[in-house]
């Protein structure tokens, strides 16, 4: 793990820096850009490359007797990219925030750029120097995504074997890259735009680049033609060209490294629709297929979109490593489609025959939003990437009927946090949280061979991030409910799940095996005396009275109770729960969390794995009994939330809510604005 230490360009010493990020250092004294401009320091470079620069050695020897071929350059590639450390966030969480404050100040401004420098010694190369990506509507885990796509591009064999042809020492070369709102840039560069007096217009500093050498100096525009300029900003398609004003100059900067005239008409990608399915997480991915029938290791897996027929749980390493998911099984419930949405992979589920239909090492381009799957052809083609509408969070002084939480299990999610505007953690899934530090044995394995506090060292480091990262907001912590299912994979499975799959759900598990139980609420204990974090305990799969008194006793056991600020909920999940509320509210349990996932499943007879269109949380018993749900709830003083996708797949359901009385809903973080602007 490499961490991502970031320091001001203005602060870092200019000998350690090239010539172009010298220029920008000095012009940046003398006209001050109204935000720092961050550093990702050359040292991770040298961190990051200490795996791929033996393999480009290697590489560059056998290429004295015989030059490469395509093949040898992508398989190099592929090498090299798997030889990456994966990249900590470090500083770049405060500097984000940072970003993130500046675009309110200047009146909601959500653009970020990454720009990426490369140099040797005292000179700048001449490919590559000034790439940049621009990030709009960027979030915490967008922009950490797109430093390590940057360090990754940069090691690409063909890139590399550019430098190697023009006599570069690869060995030697030092990168850095900026972070910094576009406002910042203080840049010469070209303009293309749709109006053509505007065609070539700049200021600032002349970086190095191919075409003409713009004088650094700032230019005066008359309100109306800075008026006509930025409408051709928002006209321009192919170059972005963005512009800082200070006093009565307006400056401007370009993000593309290599201007090329006039614009050409981009050509259609040449692609093949071969396959449709349910669009269960946004986003798009070009890279080669792997079809997938039993476990691997995740390594295989980097690097390409994973094609399989179903994924449990305990497939979390493989998801985690694939850059998209194809699922011939599932729908927007299935375990596959929730851990691709947390892991923010796009994933295209419900695909009939994806594992006959599509050959491994075929290129695809998945579109996560559309459900589309499309296939190129075996070369590299030139992409073009276009985020996907995103919808403005509503001002902050607007009250909302209700609270809006996120759902989570993996500690990456936690990057989208510090910028959503969400009211807390509604539903912390535990029993998916735990396969990322199990290291693929059943917990009570673990138990078995004497290693409990080392579980519970893990269990407590994990829930002290998830507490560390919402508080003082509050955090819903869903208590294991193991799937037979899906634990019996994992090592001594087998022996201690039962072969029935609904038999020990939820908290029916606990008097089998109280010393799990235990050890989880110790884990639970620590953690809150670790962080000060409204805790709220949810106890899945209630079927019975007994089953929350055995709960509350242990809890009390372990501190977990009122006078310590943690309150007892239920899941409303089973539709037993519907004629047991009364008697749970006289327990004194401070509220129920319904799970529409499984109150849909049990309700209607149908597997969470199994796309039934028709057959939905939308279909009228469901709802019938979520309405019965809330009344109760709020009749006996009990708080009540709803944890689900269907606010955001169904417009109707937030006003429905809203009419009930519910008191909050709890969505995949990547739908929070969506829901947000439907209130």
């Amino acid at each position: 793990m490499t961490l991502l230490l970031l320091e001001p360009l203005q602060q870092y010493p200019p000998e350690d820096l090239s010539p172009t990020l010298v220029a920008l250092q000095a012009t940046q004294k003398i006209l001050p850009p109204p935000h720092p401009v961050w550093l990702i320091c050359p040292q991770v470079w040298d961190q990051l490359c200490s795996g791929v620069i033996p393999l480009w050695q290697a590489a560059c020897d056998r290429w004295q007797e015989m030059p490469p071929n395509a093949s040898d350059l992508k398989a190099l590639a592929l090498q090299m990219t798997h030889q990456l450390p994966p990249l900590d966030l470090g500083e770049l969480e405060t500097v984000f925030a940072a970003c993130h404050h500046f675009w309110q100040q200047q009146g909601g401004e959500s653009h970020l750029v990454l720009t990426s420098y490369l140099w040797q010694e005292t000179q700048d190369l001449p490919w590559s120097s000034g790439s940049g990506t621009v990030l709009r509507y960027p979030s915490l885990p967008l922009c950490h995504q797109a430093i390590e796509k940057t360090f990754a591009a940069l090691v690409r064999a063909k890139n590399l074997y550019l430098y190697w042809q023009q006599g570069w020492d690869f060995c030697q070369i030092k990168v850095a890259i900026l972070l910094y709102p576009l406002s910042s840039i203080v840049a010469s560069g070209w303009w293309i735009g749709t109006d053509p007096t505007f065609r070539a217009i700049a200021g600032g500093v002349a970086l190095p680049h191919q075409g003409i050498p713009l004088p650094p100096r700032g230019i005066d525009l008359t309100p109306v033609q800075e008026q006509q300029l930025q409408q051709a900003c928002r006209g321009a398609s192919s170059h972005l060209w963005v512009w800082h004003r200070s006093q009565t100059q307006v400056w401007w900067g370009q993000c593309l490294p290599e201007p090329q005239g006039r614009t050409l008409p981009l050509k259609p990608l040449e692609r093949t629709l071969i396959a449709e399915g349910i669009a269960a997480a946004p986003g798009q991915a070009i890279a080669p297929a792997l079809v997938v029938t039993e476990p691997c290791a995740p390594a295989a897996v980097a690097g390409r979109i994973l094609v399989t027929k179903t994924i449990p749980p305990h497939w979390l390493p493989l998801v985690n490593a694939a850059v998209g998911v194809i699922c011939e099984q599932g729908g927007l419930t299935s375990h596959g489609a929730i851990l691709a949405r947390e892991l923010g992979r796009p994933a295209v589920v419900g695909v009939a025959n994806a594992t006959q239909r599509i050959s491994s090492g075929m290129t695809l381009f998945l579109d996560g939003q559309r459900g589309a799957i499309y296939q190129l052809p075996s070369e590299p083609l030139p992409v073009v990437a276009t985020p996907s509408p995103q919808t403005a969070s509503p001002p902050a002084v607007k009250r909302l009927p209700l609270q809006i939480m996120v759902n989570v299990s993996q500690v990456n999610a936690l990057r989208l946090l510090p910028s959503l505007p969400c009211d807390g953690i509604g539903l912390l899934r535990s029993e998916l949280m735990l396969f990322a530090f199990l290291d693929q044995r059943h917990p009570c394995h673990w138990l078995e061979q004497g290693e409990a506090e080392q579980l519970r060292d893990r269990w407590v480091q994990h829930l002290w991030e998830f507490m560390r990262a919402i508080a003082p907001r509050p955090l819903f912590y869903r208590t294991l409910d193991l799937r037979p299912a899906d634990y019996r994979q994992l090592l001594g499975g087998h022996r201690f799940e039962p072969e029935t799959d609904w038999g020990l759900r939820g908290v029916s598990r606990y008097p089998h095996c109280p010393e799990l139980f235990h050890l989880e609420l110790s884990a639970l204990a620590i953690a809150h005396r670790l962080e000060t974090c409204p805790l709220r305990i949810v106890l899945p799969f209630v079927r019975s009275v007994s089953e929350v008194v055995y709960c509350q006793k242990a809890l009390a056991e372990h501190g977990l109770t009122a006078s310590a600020g943690v309150q007892l909920w239920v899941m409303a999940e089973v539709p037993a729960i519907l004629f047991l509320l009364a008697d749970l509210a006289q327990l004194g349990i401070a509220g129920i969390t319904i799970g529409t996932n499984d109150l849909t499943q049990l309700l209607l007879g149908i597997e969470r794995e199994t796309a039934l269109p028709e057959l939905n949380e939308d279909h009228p018993a469901v709802r019938r009994a979520i309405a019965q749900l809330i009344r109760e709830a709020k009749a006996h003083h009990l708080g009540c939330s709803l944890c689900g996708e269907a606010p955001a797949h169904y417009p109707h359901w937030l006003p429905w809510l809203i009419d009930l009385g519910i008191d909050s809903i709890s969505v995949s973080p990547e739908v929070v604005t969506q829901v947000l602007a439907q209130l």
